[in-house]
């Protein structure tokens, strides 16, 4: 077991580095590189640093690990101070390395104040933060240092930024001798930065080269600030950039990297050939192009400078050399140390372990928990620490830390309602982070409430919309967005967008494109919004133009993995495979975790008749959403038909078979063959129904409708099937194929003659008054189209019935369920198991509503 080192360089980004490198300006950097692996590394949303490198000490999202945001309530709860540590819910990796007895050193992790108890020493994010206020002494905080003992020696290491000297700044302002530093108060923050760096560099360089160690954290915040404060200078200079701020600063951001390098020369030397290092960032930073303009006046409103994708570079021994790593995301670094450290990875975690920069695959064990492990609970080990008590001076300096950053506003002399503004952003963050999580309805719980607290935050309300139309909620994300137009400018090019992405949802993509198209003119064409117009020529089917459209996405920035991913259904649609697996491929590289992208891959694979290929593809899909029954399915075919592997298909039968989640009884058919009538039936006999009861009865269907409206969008929102659980659910027969394979459905299909169905269908058009094709509905005419297609659907879903193995079907005449109820009610409770009451199923059914027969068309 070789010593671990991890290095933490907040919002590094390869698009800044690798021009660096390549001219030969960062060759620490470089040389572990080379001798090792790199990649990109995902982040989380938000990509808010504290949640993040929380996530990434724990592997965990931010919803189990409990830091969601900079600052929180005191303890008093009448006022706020930064994010400490004691919030954190579960252990980090110096917890579970210092309970196996090993040498464990953290230096300014953000956050970790106060200082935990570790087999070494740990150092708190709030060792560093220089005493600014004239003719005050330069204490260390309560807290910062474990042992308490050395905290008087690691003060003595500080650097102030009062000892810098114009040889200190030169090589980030070269020309700084030019400034009027009483107008101009730049050049102190980046000396500020620079203490605050070289301090952390300090403590940890004196531990690696003075102590007994073997792992190391130590993490470095300086690139985030000088990217903050001086990213807008970075070349090429833009047009509202003035000539002489862009001469002065425009070294900033590459000095400040090219310092990192300088720190990581030492930090790699002092380490030795024989620790494995691990380099990263928790999210990028814009240096080109995507560089806003202006910064949104709202909390945390810096973070929209942050790019989705930070960096990862590891060396050491058993990792490979030279390659490039793909798919990584900071939840894979705790996972990843683990198994460095011969650990098992705990299976409530939320990463996966970076085999692919091993040489060879290493063995990974697994655990149910690492909390309240017998003999490893955190109360064992004085792991969790009392909160310790800061001066209101502290805090406040602290706080303006964050308050001259952006990141929170100034909460004034009104502490109520600063606390009360602190509570709700970081429960916005954390319905975010659900959201992130695929938690969508933990996530609408707390926007619903935030929303109905605070009707006036436009955030609030745009994802709450966001979130209410990505669940098939469409009839609330409606509602929101109403509220919106009503309360905010309508002019305004964000809700065109949300009202776009809406429509898109309800399916009406014209309006949707001309919605888009507007802003795109009036705002510019920017990667996402390009994406959305591309989701509607997708919509109509005009796929050349969705190509075109995503292509230019793709040239304005080429980490979109949204662009690529579409990008490759686009051409897997076109029948162009080899360019659609080529485009999944750079979406996967991109983005790893994206099950839908390696499903898409395999799709693209097999139609290709790459057989092993697409087997590869469905099984990574697997491994990412074990679930994903669909993708089972596809190894059943493709190792029994193809690869001639019956033993691998059998196994992939037996974990099709367990990965069922639960049986849904589905009422079906075509549009008015009876389906509202058995949902009835089966409610008066004991069923539980899943409906939401918005469309009301009328004189078409007397006794309403029982359908729900996330039904509607089942191709493209599966996120309501739990519900549907254990119940009874209407699902018109058109929709049956887009049922997910990872539920077991007794489907109770409605047979009535074709041409009673339309017939029907003309005389509900002709009461409504509305139009088909345009055209005014007679009750005199018969759509012969309509009778065609519909006969062509009832053939696509007997075929598809009969190819399911997770799929029961019984067909019921409608005749017989009107003519003799009680028959049918026996019938139908037989095949759902005999626990409905057929006396009340029968007494449902009102044969007078039979007013449509074939004999009278």
């Amino acid at each position: 077991m070789s010593k671990v080192l991890l290095i933490g360089w907040d919002a590094a980004d390869w698009k800044v580095i690798n021009p660096l490198m390549d001219e030969g300006l960062m060759p620490a950097l470089q040389s572990l590189v080379e001798g090792g692996v790199k990649g990109k590394m995902a982040t989380l949303d938000p990509p808010l640093s504290p949640m993040l490198w929380t996530s990434i000490a724990t592997g965990k999202r931010p919803y189990k690990h409990g830091i969601h945001g900079f600052t929180e309530p005191d303890p008093s709860g009448k006022g706020i101070r930064p994010i400490y540590n004691t919030s954190r819910k579960c252990k980090a990796i110096w917890n579970i390395l210092t309970q196996h007895g090993l040498k464990t050193h953290v230096v300014g992790w953000w956050p970790s104040h106060p200082a935990e108890p570790v087999n070494g020493n740990m150092i708190s994010n709030f060792y560093q933060r220089a005493e600014m206020r004239p003719g005050q002494p330069w204490n260390l905080v309560k807290g910062t240092v474990h042992p308490a003992e050395k905290a008087d020696f690691f003060a003595k290491l500080r650097v102030h930024p009062h000892e810098l000297t114009g040889n200190h700044i030169q090589p980030f302002v070269p020309g700084f001798e030019k400034i009027d530093q009483k107008k101009d108060r730049r050049l102190t923050s980046i000396a500020k930065v620079i203490a605050d760096c070289s301090t952390i560099h300090s403590a940890a360089t004196y531990i690696l080269e003075n102590e007994e160690w073997d792992f190391m954290a130590v993490y470095y915040d300086a690139i985030d600030h000088f990217c903050h404060g001086f990213m807008k200078y970075h070349p090429p200079r833009r047009e509202h950039v003035s000539m002489q701020d862009f001469e002065l600063y425009k070294d900033v951001v590459a000095s400040g990297y090219r310092f990192h390098d300088m720190m990581l020369a030492r930090l790699l030397q002092l380490a030795g050939d024989d620790t494995t290092v691990m380099l990263i960032s928790d999210h990028g930073f814009h240096p080109d192009h995507n560089r806003p303009k202006s910064i949104p006046k709202e909390p945390a409103g810096p973070a929209i400078e942050h790019s989705p994708f930070g960096i990862i570079a590891m060396q050491g021994p058993g990792i490979k050399k030279d390659e490039l790593l793909f798919g990584a995301s900071l939840l894979d670094v705790m996972p990843t140390l683990l198994t460095l450290f011969g650990l098992p990875v705990a299976e409530d975690m939320d990463g996966k372990v970076l085999v692919q920069a091993f040489e060879s695959e290493p063995e990974i064990q697994t655990i149910q928990s690492w909390e309240n492990m017998e003999g490893f609970r955190m109360s064992d080990f004085g792991c969790r620490i009392s909160s310790i008590e800061q001066s209101d001076e502290d805090m406040q300096a602290e706080l303006q830390q964050l308050i001259d950053l952006g990141y929170i506003a100034d909460p004034g002399g009104d502490l109520g309602k600063a606390v009360k503004e602190t509570l709700d952003e970081n429960n916005f963050n954390l319905a975010r982070a659900y959201l992130d999580g695929q938690q969508w309805d933990e996530g609408i719980r707390l926007l619903e409430k935030l929303h109905g607290e605070n009707p006036s935050v436009l955030r609030f309300a745009t994802y709450l919309a966001n979130a209410c139309q990505n669940v098939g909620k469409f009839k609330k994300a409606r509602q929101v967005v109403n509220h919106i137009r009503d309360t905010f400018d309508r002019e305004n090019p964000q809700l065109d967008v949300l009202e776009g992405t809406l429509l898109l949802a309800e399916e009406r993509p014209l309006k949707a494109l001309a919605l888009f198209q507007k802003v795109e003119k009036e705002a510019g064409g920017q990667p996402h919004l390009r994406q959305r117009v591309a989701n509607a020529y997708l919509q109509m089917n005009k796929l050349a133009e969705a190509e075109a459209v995503l292509e230019a996405a793709i040239l304005q920035d080429p980490e979109e993995v949204g662009a690529w991913y579409a990008l490759g259904v686009c051409r897997y649609r076109m029948t162009r495979h080899e360019e659609a697996a080529a485009a999944f491929l750079q979406a996967i590289g991109l983005m790893y975790y994206q099950p839908a992208a390696h499903f898409y891959l395999g799709e693209t694979l097999l139609a290709m008749q790459r057989y092993e290929d697409a087997a590869n593809a469905f099984d990574v899909c697997l491994r990412l959403a074990p679930g994903m029954n669909i993708a089972r399915e596809r190894l059943i075919s493709i190792y029994s038909q193809f690869l001639e592997q019956p033993g691998k298909a059998n196994k992939y039968r037996l974990d099709f078979e367990k990965n069922i989640r639960g049986e849904i009884v589905v009422v079906s058919g075509l549009p008015r063959s009876g389906t509202s009538m058995m949902m009835q039936m089966l409610e008066a006999g004991g069923m539980a129904v899943f409906t939401d009861r918005e469309r009301q009865a009328d004189e078409s269907n007397l006794r309403g409708y029982y359908e729900h409206e996330a039904v509607k969008n089942l191709a493209k929102n599966k996120s309501w099937l739990p519900q549907a659980s254990g119940k009874a659910v209407k699902v018109i027969a058109h929709l049956l194929p887009h049922l997910p394979v990872n539920w077991r459905y007794k489907v109770i299909f409605m047979e009535r003659d074709v041409l009673e169905v339309v017939r029907s269908q003309q005389k509900m058009l002709a009461r409504k008054g509305s139009p088909l094709r345009g055209k005014a509905v007679r009750e005199d005419t018969l759509p012969l189209h309509l009778v065609k297609s519909y006969e062509q659907t009832l053939e696509k879903v007997k075929a598809w019935a009969q190819e399911k193995p997770n799929v029961e079907v019984f067909y019921q005449p409608y005749s017989e369920a009107v003519e003799s109820p009680f028959l049918a009610a026996m019938r139908v409770n037989d095949f759902l198991g005999g626990q409905l009451q057929p006396e009340a199923m029968a007494g449902a059914v009102e044969a007078r509503l039979w007013r449509e027969r074939s004999e009278i068309v």
